[in-house]
Formats: C-alpha cells, sequence, structure tokens
C-alpha cells in the first residue's frame, strides 16, 4: 500500500548535468577487469556504464551512518536501518558514447510500506532519464528497499542449477571499493568492513546489487553476441568479497534470454532477463 507518512515525496525530482569522460571509462574498464582496449572519445559504451553517471553528491556533514546521503532530502526519512538497491529495470535506446554531455533526471514515482513475516518493509521506486542532446538515451526504474531484517545469508535446502552457460567470479576489496569511488556511492558496506559486519551484521563486504547486474549484462552480451535493448534485474540475497559466485543463464526465446548470480552455496544472490535487439 501507498504510504501516507511519505507522500510529499511522490514525484520529487532532482537533475544533474555529467560528462561521460574518458578517464571515467578507461577506470570502469580496468576496474571491472575488461578485455582489450577501453573506449575512447566518441566511441560507445556498454549499456550500463550509465551507472556511474548522475548520482547524488554531497559534503561530508550531509551523510547519514551509513554513507548515502541523509535521509529526508531527496530520499524519504525511513526510519529503518538498512538500505538495499533491490533491483531495475532498464531500456536502452541509442548508444552513450565517451565525451558526451548527459542529463540525468531523477523522480520518485512511487513509496510502498507493508509488513511480512521479517517486519517492515519500505519500498521507493524511482525513476532516472539519461539524455543527450535532447534525445532520451536510456531509463532506469530503480527499486530500493528499507528493512530492519537480518541479511540473509544462510544456507537454505534449495540449490540452483546451472544454465547452459557460466562463468565464475572472484571480487576483491579493492574492485569493490574502485566500483564504490566510480559510483560515488559512499554506503558504507561495500568498503568499510567492520561497518558492515558489526552494524548490519553481514559476514564480511558486500558486492553492490548494480556490480553484479552490471557483470551480468556484460555476460549476456558476451555469451549472446547480441546488444541490449531490455535488461533487469532483482536481488534475492548479497553476495560477498569472501568466496566466488556464478553467472549462468540460458535463451528462453530467440530474442530473450534469463540470467542468475548464484552464491558459493548455489544459493540463488540475482536474477535478471534480458530482450536483445
Amino acid at each position: 500500500m501507498n504510504s501516507p507518512a511519505y507522500k510529499s515525496w511522490i514525484n520529487k525530482e532532482e537533475k544533474y548535468f555529467e560528462q561521460l569522460t574518458e578517464v571515467n571509462v578507461k577506470r570502469l574498464h580496468h576496474t571491472l577487469n575488461l578485455p582489450g582496449k577501453p573506449p575512447t572519445l566518441k566511441e560507445p559504451v556498454f549499456p550500463l556504464a550509465l551507472l556511474i553517471l548522475g548520482e547524488p553528491a554531497v559534503g561530508p556533514y550531509e551523510l547519514g551512518e551509513d554513507g548515502h546521503p541523509a535521509r529526508g532530502g531527496f530520499m524519504p526519512p525511513v526510519p529503518l536501518k538498512r538500505r538495499m538497491f533491490a533491483g531495475g529495470d532498464y531500456e536502452f535506446f541509442q548508444p552513450i558514447n565517451v565525451g558526451d554531455n548527459v542529463y540525468i533526471n531523477w523522480k520518485i514515482k512511487d513509496i510502498r510500506s507493508k509488513t511480512g513475516k521479517s517486519g517492515e518493509l519500505v519500498f521507493v521506486d524511482v525513476l532516472k532519464q539519461f539524455e543527450v542532446n535532447q534525445q532520451v538515451c536510456a531509463t532506469e526504474k530503480r527499486h530500493i528497499v528499507y528493512t530492519d531484517s537480518k541479511p540473509k545469508t544462510g544456507q537454505s535446502d534449495r540449490n540452483e542449477s546451472l544454465g547452459e552457460w557460466e562463468e565464475i567470479i572472484n571480487t576483491n576489496a579493492i574492485q569493490l571499493f574502485r566500483y564504490s569511488a566510480l559510483t560515488f556511492n559512499g554506503h558504507r558496506i561495500h568498503y568499510d568492513r567492520k561497518y558492515a559486519t558489526e552494524i548490519e551484521g553481514y559476514p564480511g563486504l558486500v558486492v553492490h546489487g548494480p556490480l553484479l547486474a552490471t557483470m551480468l549484462s556484460l555476460f549476456a552480451e558476451r555469451q549472446t553476441g547480441r546488444k541490449l535493448y531490455k535488461f533487469s534485474f532483482r536481488g534475492k540475497r548479497p553476495v560477498f568479497d569472501l568466496n566466488s559466485f556464478t553467472l549462468t543463464g540460458s535463451f528462453l526465446e530467440k530474442d530473450s534470454a534469463e540470467f542468475r548470480v548464484l552464491d558459493h552455496f548455489s544459493q540463488l544472490s540475482m536474477k535478471a532477463e534480458a530482450e536483445f535487439i
């Protein structure tokens, strides 16, 4: 149900202007350990490179304890402790190129609260549009969830089977720190091990949901040889820097496929779907 306590935040907007610089594209390329040379000026970037653009920038005294901008500004003042990037839905209309000047518009579309087995949850849906030369190049529907529930870290009875493609991934604190820096994401669960383990109750550093989604999107294009038109993902349980994890996927139909991230217990950590041009 819609949350009346946060009604005044619905339709709130913020606008950003940012250049997709060659140096940041190069840094992203090496953070992800991608093969070959990074794109240079006027060359297109891969679709989810847009995640390094248009993130809020505030001073250190405007941050909450978790490292995000303090709630009550653009985002509503939800009192629940833990914030998660729970999912995203993307459409790509035309490539963004290195050097482009990009206008990014944020708009809160909906805020909902519910009570489940794990307690109260508050969902915030944000629409982001990325424009170059007054043309919308891509959209993102971002799904944020707030909760006081304990992290899902235990092993369940259900293990996932692999799809027709698979790739084992190892990450580390350096990669997570670099990705946090590139996306200007101050959330301490990704680089502050003491905060992640002692305050939020995780066993290690949490791999960013958008980083996992980026890896899946690149995996999708690599395995299929196709260009993405739509991509959506939903986080199911966190993945940590302590163990390897697996990317896997299979075609659904000729122009679509599903992809998953499986943790080291073969538990489902993320599910995604892709549609191709």
